[in-house]
C-alpha cells in the first residue's frame, strides 16, 4: 500500500485527562505520557513523514448515545463537572475527562469518515483514554466510552457498509465491545487475549454470539506469557480465515500494545514483530477482500518507550514494508509447554466455531 494512503489522527488535548493516582497503581499507567512519547518517537523517526496528519474532532454526546445508555453518559458528564469520583472499576473522573473522552471517540469516527470517503485506505487514531472495556452501561478498566464500538455504529449507518469485522489484539479481552455486539449479526468481533484458566472469566472461546449473531463472536484466549509464535498461529489459523469468510466491507482494529513483554500491565511475551505481522496480515486481507479500508484505534500499551516502536511495526506491516529491525526484538526464553498448550487452545476455538459456520 502507498504511504499516502494512511491517515494518522491525534490531538494535543488528548493529554488532558489524568486519573489521580501515582504509580504503581494500575490507573496511573494510562496517562498522557504514553501517547505523547509515542507520537514524538514516530515523528522523530520519520514514520509519519508521508502520512496524512489529521487532528481529531470532538464527538458529540449524541454520538456516544448511539452505543451507551443515558445513565452512563450522564454520570460521566456529572463526575467531570464535579472533577473527581469513581465511575467503575479502574475508571475515575477528572475535570478533563469528558473533553478527552469525546476527542477519543471523535478520532475513531474521523478514521471512518476518511476511509469511507476514500481520502485514505487506512486510518490510525492515537487517542486516549481507551474504550474496549466500556459496556453499554458501565465504564471500567480505564475505559469510559467505547471508541471502536461508536465508530462501528457510525460506519454501519453508511448505505454501502453492511458488515464490519473487528480484530482486538489488546492483552485483555474487550468485554465491552463483545457485549455491545453480541447479538449483532452485522459485526464480527475477534479477540486475541491473555486468559486466566485458573480463575475463569469473560473471554472464553465458548462465547460465540447470540441468535442470528451466533458465530460472529470469536475469542482466542491464550495463556499468560504467550510468545510471538502463538500469536502467529492464532492469526493464521483463526483470524485470517474468519475475516475472509465473513467478508466485511471495512475492518476495525482495537489496537492494544500491552501484550508486549516490556508492558507493565500485560503479561504476554511478544515484541514488535507480532505487531508487524498483524499489520501485514490485515493489509493482505484488506487487499484480497477489496474492503473499503481499515480503521485502527489505540487501546492499551502502557510502556511509553515501546509503544512508539510497536506502532511503527504495525504501520510498516500495513504499508507492505519489510519487518523493521527494532531494539525490542531480543532473544527470549522459549517455553515449549506454553506453545503446545496454545496450539490446543486454537484447536478448541476452531472446533467451537466451525460447526456454527
Amino acid at each position: 500500500m502507498a504511504d499516502e494512503e494512511i491517515a494518522f489522527i491525534s490531538h494535543p488535548e488528548s493529554g488532558l485527562h489524568r486519573m489521580p493516582f501515582p504509580k504503581p497503581h494500575l490507573e496511573a499507567f494510562e496517562n498522557p505520557i504514553r501517547t505523547q512519547v509515542a507520537e514524538l518517537y514516530l515523528e522523530k523517526n520519520g514514520v509519519l513523514k508521508d502520512m496524512r496528519r489529521v487532528r481529531a474532532p470532538k464527538a458529540s454526546l449524541e454520538d456516544v448515545r448511539t452505543v451507551h445508555s443515558d445513565y452512563l453518559v450522564d454520570t460521566v458528564e456529572l463526575l467531570t463537572d464535579i472533577g473527581s469520583g469513581q465511575l467503575g472499576e479502574s475508571a475515575y473522573a477528572s475535570p478533563d475527562l469528558l473533553q478527552t473522552a469525546l476527542l477519543a471517540v471523535g478520532g475513531a469516527k474521523k478514521g471512518v469518515d476518511l476511509v469511507n470517503s476514500k481520502d485514505v485506505k487506512h486510518a490510525f487514531s492515537l487517542m486516549r483514554p481507551p474504550g474496549h472495556h466500556a459496556t453499554t452501561s458501565n465504564p471500567m478498566g480505564l475505559c469510559y466510552f467505547n471508541n471502536i464500538a461508536i465508530a462501528v455504529k457510525h460506519a454501519l449507518r453508511k448505505d454501502h457498509i453492511n458488515k464490519v469485522s473487528i480484530l482486538d489484539f489488546d492483552n485483555h479481552h474487550g468485554n465491552g465491545t463483545s457485549e455491545i455486539f453480541y447479538s449483532e449479526p452485522k459485526v464480527q468481533y475477534i479477540s486475541i487475549h491473555e486468559y486466566d484458566y485458573e480463575n475463569f472469566g469473560l473471554g472464553h472461546y465458548s462465547e460465540t454470539g447470540h441468535g442470528d449473531a451466533d458465530g460472529t463472536n470469536i475469542n482466542i484466549p491464550l495463556l499468560e506469557t504467550s510468545p510471538d509464535s502463538s500469536y502467529s498461529d492464532a492469526i493464521k489459523q483463526v483470524v485470517e480465515p474468519a475475516i475472509k469468510r465473513f467478508k466485511p466491507n471495512i475492518i476495525f482494529l482495537s489496537a492494544g500494545y500491552d501484550p508486549h513483554y516490556a508492558d507493565p500491565v500485560g503479561n504476554m511475551d511478544v515484541d514488535s514483530t507480532t505487531f508487524w505481522k498483524i499489520g501485514a496480515s490485515i493489509s493482505k486481507i484488506a487487499s484480497s477482500l477489496k474492503v473499503i479500508g481499515t480503521v485502527w484505534a489505540l487501546e492499551g500499551g502502557y510502556n511509553a518507550f515501546v509503544l512508539g516502536p510497536s506502532i511503527e511495526a504495525s504501520l510498516d506491516g500495513l504499508r507492505g514494508r519489510p519487518m523493521p529491525k527494532l531494539d525490542d526484538q531480543i532473544e527470549r526464553e522459549v517455553h515449549e509447554p506454553i506453545i503446545q498448550a496454545n496450539k490446543e487452545i486454537v484447536e478448541k476455538v476452531l472446533e467451537t466455531i466451525k460447526p456454527i459456520w
